[in-house]
């Protein structure tokens, strides 16, 4: 949400995102090594972004954090498992990752500060709801049948 180009410090960027400033430190890290931000020193430095924010996914923060997106080794690496052939929950696993790879594509910096804008002018009924699915029935203790938002 800063102007491009401008440093915040590590201690407010820990203060107005509530990330603790030790594992703020780690992921600057892994942030800088992959030339998403840059860091100055002194009284004016802090932390900015490398690039601008509609150049920046979650894939590109997430990737950076954590390495490539994956949700079962056998996806990773195919051979790795003698039953990849035979599994009936590879082709399952296979569509959730790449689903969950084009949404993090698809979500700039950009695009979550309009989206945080928006929620300080209308912010969103805090009934906990999950956003886009919502519990219709409990089958037992451990299973929801959902069913989508027609509101969205």
């Amino acid at each position: 949400m800063q102007p491009a180009g401008s440093f915040m410090s590590a201690r407010r960027v820990s203060a107005r995102t509530a990330v603790p400033k030790a594992f703020l430190h780690k992921i600057t890290a892994d942030l800088v090594r992959t030339n998403l931000i840059v860091t100055q020193t002194g009284p004016t430095g802090g932390l900015a972004l490398r690039q601008p924010c509609n150049e920046i996914t979650l894939l590109h923060i997430v990737e950076a954090i954590e390495g490539p997106i994956c949700l079962n080794i056998c996806l990773l690496r195919p051979q790795e498992c003698n039953r990849d052939r035979i599994c009936p929950g590879h082709d399952v696993w296979g569509r959730l990752q790449t689903m969950l790879i084009h949404e993090l594509q698809d979500t700039s910096l950009a695009g979550l500060v309009e989206e945080a804008f928006r929620l300080k002018k209308q912010p969103r009924n805090g009934n906990g709801d999950i956003p886009y699915l919502y519990p219709l029935r409990e089958v037992d203790s451990r299973t929801l049948i959902f069913q989508e938002n027609a509101s969205l």
